[in-house]
């Protein structure tokens, strides 16, 4: 299972993203289970900063108590 959100914007702001993803995490009984993957769904070349799209994903498990 993953936890994933999407941050539109330059690359040096996604710090806003992971802090999102992992509250969420923690608020609805998931426990982080590996490190963390971003995927570029656009191209930087072809693109403005303001407008480049990073998926961030955590795989998570069910916590355990």
């Amino acid at each position: 299972m993953m936890a994933a959100t999407v941050h539109r914007g330059p690359y040096d702001q996604v710090s806003p993203a992971y802090h999102a993803v992992t509250s969420w995490i923690s608020e609805n009984g998931y426990e982080i289970a590996g490190p963390p993957r971003e995927t570029y769904l656009n191209d930087p070349r072809t693109v403005v900063p303001e407008e480049l799209l990073t998926r961030v994903e955590f795989p998570v498990c069910a916590a355990t108590a």
